[in-house]
């Protein structure tokens, strides 16, 4: 950390940046703030805002410890500069930078600004006042309630509706409520904190973890002196979401059986599930910045990932730290820590193979990703490295277990077991099996024998209804109706797909004539030969860029 430290500590004579402000308590109550662009750095007492105040770029701590009279001396308001140097306050020579739209924030996120509720939201505080009232508290508990209820007696029904094509209309309409919903959940964060006294600075668009999602800018919570206040602004975008899946769940209860009432039930469903994903602690999502507020620890995720790092440190590298954090601290580190690897590798999967149905482009998408995702994976590395250095680590443990981690990364690739699986869709009509692909993909790599998984085309379940084996015919062009390789059924319509005949072993007796199928190779091989050929395969590689280009004509 020394070296974190030497970089960061200013030169006397000491100011506070152009961009940094020290604002005031709100209604006079909770902490003072010091802001860059009006965005809260760190919570600072009365006492420490005086001392900002005096830092003119003129006058030494001796100096200002003078003006400001007894207790304070040189070494207190050195302490003070010392301690607040790494949120960039003070002016090093920087000049200021002006709000951009398009912001990054660690590990993986950009956001996109779309506009500052800030001046739109007073407008609405009666909506606040109202629903605190009892009178309507009761109702959304009654709602809740018996939103509970409707999800515990239709589990058949909710089974159904994720693991079955849908109506395209369906999926339409759903969509956008959910876009509308989420749009609301954030204004639900920027309403409370608006309500409670604050300031809501931005609402807009970001890739989360490589998956997009809304976003509104509620850090000038931390001048709310209330915890319960905090916590209430957090949760506020969850309660949107349980509020609304609650009214549809009710409401469908009442409906005949049709499209619009499946279409309320899986929009209920996944509010439901939405607002629980956002009280996932462990990424910062509503429910990391809810125990935030409740513990009143700023920045929890930064200071238990640096104490995680600590622990691993002593015991693999020998560091030594001085004044050691709280074991929960290193805990909670550690499983955000695994939480954002999971989260990353789940985005990965999903977008990926999006990205690569568009070509060239989408290759290079990837190729962009999967550098930016090495960068950050050798800039932690680097990182910890050094940290370990300074705190005391000899150079033979940190070459010792660089080489173990060389050498155990080394052992997967070359021993782990791998098998392709390729996702695909099945037909079934006059009692003859075809293995289906969307005629403008990638042709696929299939031999003859290799095993294939016949499964309910759902969005979310896919439940195993058969095995085949595909056969030794080659593959054909052909028409296929659009359930047959997606979750959707549009009546009267067929798209162009890849066939390939395929011979059933074992199937339900309600097998459906149209569904999901997983196609796995017979060949084994390890993790980084399949790795190597994923990647040598792509139209980015050497020598494939022509072969791609007369494909595509």
């Amino acid at each position: 950390m020394k070296g974190t430290r030497n970089r960061a500590e200013p030169q006397w004579p000491v100011r506070l940046a152009s961009h940094a402000s020290i604002e005031p308590r709100v209604d006079d109550v909770g902490p003072w703030i010091v802001a860059l662009d009006g965005v809260p750095r760190a919570r600072i007492s009365q006492d420490v805002a005086s001392v900002l105040k005096e830092l003119d770029g003129e006058r030494d701590a001796g100096q200002i410890a003078l003006t400001l009279g007894a207790p304070w001396t040189a070494s207190d308001v050195g302490s003070v500069v010392e301690q607040l140097a790494p949120t960039g306050i003070f002016d090093a020579g920087s000049r200021r930078n002006a709000p951009r739209r398009v912001q990054f924030r660690a590990p993986l996120t950009v956001q996109l600004t779309l506009f500052d509720p800030s001046s739109v939201l007073p407008a609405l505080h009666p909506v606040v006042t109202f629903l605190l009232r009892r009178g309507s508290l009761a109702l959304l508990a009654i709602s809740l309630l018996g939103g509970l209820l409707v999800v515990s007696s239709t589990g058949t029904d909710i089974v159904r509706l994720f693991s079955s094509p849908l109506p395209f209309a369906t999926y339409l309409g759903v969509a956008a409520a959910m876009f509308a919903s989420t749009l609301l959940h954030e204004l639900g964060h920027g309403l409370a904190l608006s309500y409670f006294g604050g300031k809501p600075r931005r609402i807009g668009i970001m890739l989360f973890y490589l998956s997009p999602a809304f976003f509104c800018d509620v850090t000038d919570g931390w001048r709310l002196a209330s915890r319960k206040q905090r916590v209430m602004v957090a949760l506020a975008g969850p309660l949107v979401h349980v509020g609304l899946g609650s009214l549809a769940l009710c409401g469908q209860a009442f409906m005949a059986t049709s499209p619009l009432k499946d279409g309320l039930l899986l929009y209920g469903v996944l509010c439901y599930t939405v607002a629980l994903l956002n009280l996932f602690p462990f990424i910062k999502l509503d429910g990391y910045v809810a125990l935030m507020s409740a513990l009143d620890i700023p920045h929890l995720r930064r200071k238990s990932l640096a104490a995680a790092e600590e622990i691993v440190g002593r015991f693999a590298l020998g560091t030594t730290v001085k004044v050691p954090r709280p074991g929960f601290l290193a805990l909670f580190g550690l499983a955000s820590f695994a939480a954002g690897i999971f989260f990353v590798v789940v985005g990965f999967q999903r977008l990926v193979p999006v990205f690569l149905q568009f070509g060239m482009a989408g290759h290079a998408a990837v190729a962009l990703l999967i550098g930016l995702l090495a960068i950050l994976a050798v800039k932690g590395i680097v990182r910890f490295f050094r940290t370990a250095a300074a705190n005391g680590s000899t150079l033979w443990r940190r070459t010792l277990a660089l080489l173990l981690g060389v050498g155990l990364t080394s052992a997967v690739l070359a021993t782990v077991p791998v098998s392709s699986v390729q996702v695909a869709g099945y037909s079934l009509e006059a009692g003859q099996l075809s293995i289906v692909f969307p005629k403008d993909s990638k042709l696929p790599s299939i031999e003859a024998g290799d095993r294939v998984s016949l499964q309910t085309q759902g969005t979310v379940v896919h439940t195993e209804l058969g095995l085949a084996t595909v056969s030794s015919l080659p593959p054909s062009e052909t028409n296929a109706p659009p359930e047959s390789i997606a979750p959707v059924t549009l009546p009267g319509i067929t798209v162009p797909v890849i066939a390939y005949d395929a011979e059933i072993r074992a199937a339900h007796a309600d097998l459906p004539a149209h569904g999901r199928a997983e196609v796995t190779s017979n060949v084994k091989t390890t993790l980084g030969e399949y790795l190597w050929a994923a990647v040598t395969s792509s139209p980015l590689w050497p020598g494939n860029i022509g072969n791609a280009e007369k494909e595509n004509r």
